[in-house]
């Protein structure tokens, strides 16, 4: 198994805004864990960012954002993904499906893995991987309809998290 750590850790969204430009942010605090077993194209991902972190560069509206009529963080605080499959190629890992919780509401949705290293870190020895991963929702589907179309429904997601290997408990 691989905990994700928070610190190496970025998960950044992108969305179109008055249909002129892409507003974009990320999520400060993210956890999570890994199970993988190549040889056997086995595993599962659990994956969640805290919605109250979220970051735009301008406090006003991160504050907004963080508010009822979007997140509502202060009633559904986590943003949760928990495959349902992961998929593989002769290389390996290059998908996940699974389900997707934001805003009291679960929905399925399909993760691209963009590239996947594994191996030991130069400094520790410890087995780590790093991951990109892409993907978008439609806010919509989620309950999130504020503003629109001024703020557009089709939010794209990045996630570029580095994991290391626990011992076994």
């Amino acid at each position: 198994m691989f905990r994700i750590d928070p610190a190496l850790t970025r998960s950044e969204f992108g969305v179109n805004h008055f249909w002129v430009t892409k507003l974009r942010g990320s999520f400060g605090r993210a956890e999570g864990t890994v199970v993988l077993d190549a040889d056997e194209h086995a595993g599962s991902i659990d994956f969640s960012v805290d919605a109250s972190s979220v970051e735009t560069g301008w406090s006003v509206r991160d504050h907004f954002i963080r508010g009822e009529n979007m997140f509502d963080a202060a009633r559904y605080p986590k943003v949760r993904f928990r495959s349902t499959q992961l998929i593989f190629d002769g290389v390996g890992l290059i998908g996940a499906a699974g389900e997707l919780t934001l805003h009291n509401t679960t929905r399925p949705i399909a993760l691209k893995i963009e590239r996947m290293e594994c191996g030991p870190e130069a400094d520790t020895g410890q087995e780590s991987c790093r991951v990109a991963v892409i993907s978008s929702i439609k806010r919509s589907e989620f309950g999130m309809k504020f503003a629109l179309p001024f703020v557009g429904d089709e939010i794209d997601l990045s996630f570029h998290l580095t994991a290391h290997r626990v011992p076994p408990q």
